[in-house]
């Protein structure tokens, strides 16, 4: 699996995974597994999560450094 951001930009947010998975309508443990790459999102969950962060899927998953 490749390293995302999800943790960078949670902490840089000053955010808990309780909040974030709250705020997204997912379960904690299901957001626990992608931000820590154990399971991989579906494209439409990628694009949810680049939305609430405000960068691009591709800065996301770490395919550009270009938010």
């Amino acid at each position: 699996m490749s390293k995302n951001r999800l943790n960078e930009l949670r902490k840089s947010k000053g955010l808990t995974l309780s909040q974030v998975h709250r705020k997204l309508g997912m379960k904690r443990q299901t957001y626990t597994n992608y931000e820590y790459g154990s399971r991989e999102p579906k494209l439409e969950t990628w694009e949810k999560l680049a939305k609430f962060y405000g960068v691009t899927p591709a800065y996301l998953v770490g395919w550009s450094d270009e938010k």
